[in-house]
């Protein structure tokens, strides 16, 4: 584990202290909520506190801080423009059960709903390993019977599969 100041100079530490009131006025200028700008305050400090090597001390401290802050509050817009574009699905109006998923997790989303469907016994196991590509024989070693036996158990799965949609 690396040391608490990673062998940091202690006024780089005063000079960031003496800063302190600029970054809660920007803070304030980037974000509407009192919460959210003390979370950016303190993930700011973390940042420049771990990147703190890569400060040059020609370029100017107030800069390279203000830089910093602006650089998370740009991370965090778009963590949330993100989380505003999940589309949320409603499995059916009995259950009512949401879940939220990003437009490129919809196969996954239809993938488990299909896995969900799947017998807990061997011929699911058999039908997701013969879809994530295991051969019979590999499959067949791993229980101890023939291909031919493999071959007929995921033909059963795939049937379930098929009467249950």
């Amino acid at each position: 584990m690396t040391p608490a100041n990673d062998n940091r100079p202690a006024e780089f530490d005063a000079r960031l202290l003496g800063y302190m009131p600029h970054l809660k006025r920007l803070a304030s200028r980037l974000c509407n909520n009192t919460d959210e700008r003390e979370e950016l305050v303190q993930e700011s400090l973390a940042y420049i506190l771990l990147h703190w090597k890569s400060f040059r001390p020609d370029g100017g401290f107030y800069n390279w801080i203000t830089l910093c802050m602006r650089h998370k509050a740009q991370d965090k817009r778009r963590r949330e423009a993100k989380r505003k574009t999940r589309i949320t699905f409603v499995d059916d109006e009995e259950s009512m059960v949401s879940a939220s998923y990003l437009p490129n997790q919809i196969e996954r989303l239809e993938l488990l709903q299909t896995l969900e469907q799947l017998d807990a016994n061997r011929h699911g196991e058999v039908v997701l390993r013969r879809a994530m590509g295991d051969g019979l024989r590999e499959i067949a070693e791993k229980y101890g019977v023939s291909k031919e036996r493999i071959r007929q158990r995921e033909e059963l799965g795939r049937r379930a599969l098929q009467d249950a949609a």
